[in-house]
């Protein structure tokens, strides 16, 4: 596997982290930073944030979410402002106040799967009706506190992605057609993504994210050049990844702001009317 520059690997980010967004995510650039907005879901706020060209300082924030709030109408109380940056080291300190959230992208390896891997229970399918989404969601639900309004537009978010041809939602189910574990793949630009790997919390431990992602992982290279998954720094999930043969390449690193009105009254910074658009689905930059 050829090694990235930290500038190829840093597009790869970006283009990576483009493939499972919802269809209507819009990118542009102001300076310091690409702006990234869902207009389908404002409440979304990792669709809704600043990815910045350089890791802020505690002394520019209150710069930075006085532009946030001119870009995005932010309002007291709705959600929090996220300023998100890649470093090609996790960091996981403290900006200002506030704490530094990591993850790791990692793509494959030439020789993953490094282990082939098949599951203790179940088969293999692709989503293709209702009963399939809606058991997603509740897996989902069963296991984050993103609530109802959130899990459900995210699935039908992923939905539409493989109505319109940008990749596939798979599941392994029991004898009786029930989800025990999910995961999507989803691919722009020559880049494509896994989303959303989750399993049964009564099923876990048993190899069956292992399969799954394994089946995705050659699948997904008749599609896309490169394989991309993303894991907490730290996680039992990331070192699953590494064990199946993922390797680093860079890591994401974010901000969620609540918001200090008060530290916004006299900031002055630029807004987003003067901007410079990028093509709608299209990455900002080029990681090849």
């Amino acid at each position: 596997m050829m090694s990235l520059s930290w500038q190829q690997a840093r597009a790869l980010a970006l283009a990576a982290e483009l493939a499972d967004a919802p269809l209507g995510l819009e990118r542009r650039r102001i300076e310091g930073a690409v702006v990234e907005t869902t207009r389908s879901y404002p409440g979304y706020y990792f669709g809704n944030r600043f990815i910045l060209d350089q890791p802020p300082r505690g002394e520019d924030l209150d710069a930075w979410l006085a532009r946030y709030r001119d870009c995005f109408g932010w309002r007291s109380g709705e959600y929090p402002a996220v300023l998100s940056w890649y470093e090609p080291q996790g960091n996981a300190g403290r900006v200002g106040a506030h704490g530094v959230d990591v993850q790791v992208m990692y793509r494959a390896s030439d020789d993953a799967p490094a282990r082939n891997v098949a599951p203790a229970t179940g088969h293999l399918v692709a989503f293709s009706s209702d009963r399939h989404w809606q058991q997603l969601i509740d897996l989902e639900l069963a296991a984050y506190s993103h609530g109802e309004a959130f899990t459900r537009w995210r699935a039908s978010s992923f939905r539409a992605l493989m109505d319109a041809g940008l990749g596939t939602y798979y599941g392994i189910v029991n004898e009786d057609d029930a989800l025990l574990c999910a995961g999507g793949s989803y691919y722009r630009e020559n880049v494509a993504r896994f989303a959303g790997i989750i399993t049964s919390r009564e099923y876990r431990g048993r190899g069956l994210a292992s399969a799954l992602i394994t089946e995705l992982l050659s699948r997904m290279r008749e599609s896309a050049q490169t394989q991309v998954i993303v894991a907490e720094s730290g996680s039992r999930a990331a070192e699953l990844y590494e064990s199946l043969g993922f390797m680093p390449f860079c890591y994401s690193h974010s901000l969620q702001i609540d918001r200090p009105e008060a530290a916004l009254k006299d900031a002055d910074g630029e807004g987003c009317d003067v901007v410079v658009e990028a093509a709608a689905g299209k990455a900002l930059d080029s990681y090849e």
